[in-house]
């Protein structure tokens, strides 16, 4: 999950420049109330929302509980619409982190939106959920349990398989499945934050995640684990 793009001046008054934007962030206050304020980030402004399809609305529900114990003092709308999740925050960013793509493991699909500016307060709208998209005839190796000789087809701009394992806490997951490139070329520094650690590789090709592929940052992978990926 390490973002790496280039940082925006914005250069104003006479010699002075401005490394910062005041950016819209989301915050709980006391009582668990979702109150919005606004902060000072030194690179972008961003807004996220991630769509997630998982096996049974109990599940989906888990997922929505997590999202907001995950994002500490962030406030992250969840709703359900059955088996779905979806999860909205508002903060700052850098821009590596604005990436938008989709990511199957099977049991699990998510899509990720995100939008980042560099101006004053343009971050006050959430973006739309992207929708899942159709099967593009790319194969890859998914796992059910610890058995990860299934496949799974892959979807939308999914032209990459992925293969992970992931550690957040004391729980260990291995993951394989169909991602987009955009998201494994994403940073990895707020999962990092949130204690979740693991080893994740990308490749090309149909069901090319049963070795050990180019050793890429992902930061969508783990999302499974722990219902969110928010900005730090």
């Amino acid at each position: 999950m390490k973002l790496q793009l280039t940082l925006a001046l914005i250069c104003v008054l006479l010699p002075k420049v401005r490394t910062y934007a005041v950016c819209y962030l989301c915050t709980t206050d006391a009582s668990g109330t979702c109150k919005e304020m606004q902060t000072a980030c030194s690179d972008q402004c961003g807004s996220q929302t991630i769509l997630m399809r998982v096996g049974t609305h109990e599940l989906s529900k888990k997922r929505c509980d997590s999202v907001r114990n995950v994002s500490a003092n962030l406030c992250v709308l969840c709703s359900l619409d059955g088996v779905q999740v979806v999860s909205s925050a508002k903060a700052c960013a850098v821009a590596s982190q604005c990436a938008n793509g989709s990511l199957n493991l099977g049991d699990v699909k998510m899509t990720v939106h995100t939008q980042c500016c560099t101006t004053d307060r343009c971050n006050s709208q959430i973006p739309a959920a992207l929708p899942f998209g159709s099967p593009n005839g790319k194969t890859c190796y998914t796992c059910v349990n610890d058995d990860c000789r299934g496949t799974v087809s892959c979807e939308g701009d999914q032209d990459r398989c992925v293969s992970t394992t992931v550690t957040a806490g004391n729980t260990q997951v291995t993951g394989k499945g169909c991602v987009s490139r955009s998201l494994c070329t994403a940073d990895s520094s707020s999962m990092k934050a949130a204690g979740v650690t693991g080893s994740v590789s990308c490749c090309e090709g149909d069901l090319c995640n049963t070795a050990e592929g180019v050793k890429l940052s992902l930061l969508i992978m783990v999302a499974p684990l722990i219902s969110s990926t928010l900005f730090h």
